[in-house]
């Protein structure tokens, strides 16, 4: 089983990434968060496989909570669920140790393989980002 953390401000979100993830059978949800401290928190007691990071949330935003959570943790893959196709937050994003980038457009067909690619250490772009956007 791949263990998930979902991080997201809006319950909302939390609750249905939880419920399209729900249907995967090697996926377990171990903890959700609703802001990058949270996130950080929950990921050191909890060591999930991946963690599913929004970018815009309270105290602390997903980028930088990203940042904290690979320099602690490594091994922890992290995949950004966002609703921007931004190239410099992308290009952010994977400097800070993201190893997916999934727009929340296309959370149903593209989340659970980007949790899996992550698991395993792959990166993952949702198929909408340009080649362009992507780090040089």
């Amino acid at each position: 089983m791949i263990r998930v953390l979902i991080a997201d401000d809006h319950a909302l979100v939390r609750e249905s990434v939880r419920a399209i993830l729900a249907n995967e059978g090697d996926i377990e949800i171990v903890a959700t968060a609703g802001n990058g401290q949270e996130a950080i928190d929950l990921t050191a007691s909890h060591h999930p496989d991946v963690v599913v990071m929004d970018i815009s949330m309270p105290k602390m935003d997903g980028i930088h909570a990203t940042e904290i959570i690979h320099s602690k943790q490594e091994s922890t893959g992290i995949v950004i669920l966002s609703m921007h196709v931004n190239a410099a937050l992308i290009q952010q994003a994977l400097r800070m140790g993201a190893r997916g980038y999934v727009l929340k457009r296309q959370v149903t067909d593209e989340l659970p393989k980007a949790i899996r690619a992550a698991y395993l250490g792959d990166v993952f772009l949702s198929s909408a980002i340009p080649a362009s956007y992507l780090p040089r």
